[in-house]
């Protein structure tokens, strides 16, 4: 008996057969899918079996965990194999899911009908900002922030400041240009589209007048309280250009040890107490962190203020989620620490002006790149600090994004 292909594979969803012309199939992002095919025909039973192919992906880093479906006795007329995905992602949208017929009678290699799957999703966005997040905007400064939205079907970002419409003209490809920023322009931004929102962003602007430095006389020895005396300068006069918090403390005047007269050692029993006083200050450790995918990550910020500050806020933005935590705090992988005076202050033996706030992100994935902020809230205003991660894939995961895996059942 000659060997007789299919006369007919197709496939369906829902138990709707789809229309071999029209290959895109609209899903929605987070939902079930699955997909049938369905060989009419064929002596002996054709063999059927399923590939996943993301988009920009080659085939061998994409190949899915796959279960053929076990061949009907041969007196079967229709064989039918399903493909499940639990879970559509974002990593899905474009992806081709195939279905293989092998038959002795067909040529080589083997058969194959296929969708595309176009998976619809809710907006998310990216903010990014010129000169970059961490670097202190002083007035007059020419600043622009960016925004960039991911979403199906695609839309366009509109910017919103304290719930307003922002201060200057917002261009087309989601640039807010300040060519001179001012004090005037500080607020909470946030980057909207169609029924989304992202996590707010503070815009601070240092100006003149916005941080004071307070002297008082007082006895004593030591530099920076007393922690071990460090040289700042020679000369009888001492002069601090854009004095920074971590400069706080008591400096004292040292004489030649070559002059030993009384008028030097009434100078060197003399001492200036330095205070700073202004609106907070954060600064990253880092710009951008890099973590391997599976890795745990910690972002450190710290932050100086006086009056101390009052609240302490980490703001997360990434593919995977959006969160707010405060320090102590812990959500799914994410564990904010407590608050600790900062490294710099404990070597230098200051007042604890500064702080040090710590987040530690347990087995990161490539969906939790993106930015993480600080905000830090005193009686002189508010301050912002942020971080991008980067998190690159491992080796041997099917996909940038997640590894998925496709399962089969035969349907008699």
């Amino acid at each position: 008996m000659l060997d007789k292909p299919p006369h007919a594979v197709f496939l369906e969803v829902d138990g709707r057969r789809l229309d071999p012309g029209n290959v895109f199939l609209p899903v929605l992002e987070g939902s079930a899918l699955a997909v049938g095919c369905v060989a009419e025909g064929g002596e002996p039973p054709p063999r059927l079996s399923w590939r996943l192919a993301l988009a920009g992906q080659p085939d061998s880093q994409a190949q899915p965990h796959t279960q053929p479906a076990a061949p009907l006795p041969a007196a079967a007329h229709v064989l039918r194999s399903e493909a499940r995905l639990a879970r559509l992602l974002r990593a899905h949208h474009n992806a081709s899911v195939a279905c293989l017929v092998q038959h002795p009678a067909l040529p080589q290699p083997a058969l194959q009908v296929s969708l595309l799957l176009d998976v619809q999703y809710s907006p998310s966005f990216a903010i990014s900002r010129t000169p970059g997040f961490g670097f202190p905007l002083l007035e007059g400064m020419a600043v622009s922030l960016k925004c960039d939205v991911d979403s199906n079907p695609p839309s366009s970002p509109v910017w919103v400041k304290d719930d307003g419409a922002p201060p200057v003209a917002q261009s087309n490809d989601g640039f807010l240009n300040f060519s001179s920023i001012s004090r005037e322009h500080m607020g909470w931004y946030k980057c909207t589209s169609r029924d989304a929102s992202s996590i707010g962003y503070y815009l601070n602007v240092i100006y003149d007048g916005e941080a004071g430095v307070d002297e008082d006389a007082a006895g004593g020895v030591g530099v920076a309280g007393g922690g071990g005396g460090s040289a700042v300068g020679a000369g009888p006069q001492l002069s601090l250009e854009r004095v920074l918090y971590q400069e706080a403390g008591v400096y004292r005047c040292e004489p030649d040890r070559r002059a030993q007269g009384l008028l030097d050692r009434r100078r060197a029993a003399l001492s200036v107490r330095l205070n700073v006083t202004g609106a907070p200050v954060v600064h990253p450790s880092n710009a951008t962190v890099s973590a391997r995918s599976g890795q745990s990550v910690t972002l450190r910020f710290e932050f100086c203020a006086n009056p101390a500050a009052q609240r302490a806020l980490w703001l997360v933005s990434s593919v995977a989620a959006a969160a707010l935590l405060r320090p102590g705090n812990a959500t799914g992988r994410l564990t904010a620490h407590n608050l600790t005076l900062s490294a710099r202050a404990l070597q230098a033996g200051s007042s604890p002006l500064c702080r040090e706030a710590a987040l530690t992100l347990a087995a990161a994935s490539p969906s939790d790149a993106g930015e993480y902020s600080l905000v830090v809230r005193s009686p002189r205003g508010l301050a912002e600090g942020s971080v991008l991660l980067a998190v690159t894939r491992a080796s041997g995961l099917a996909t940038a994004q997640t590894q998925t895996t496709i399962t089969t059942r035969h349907i008699a």
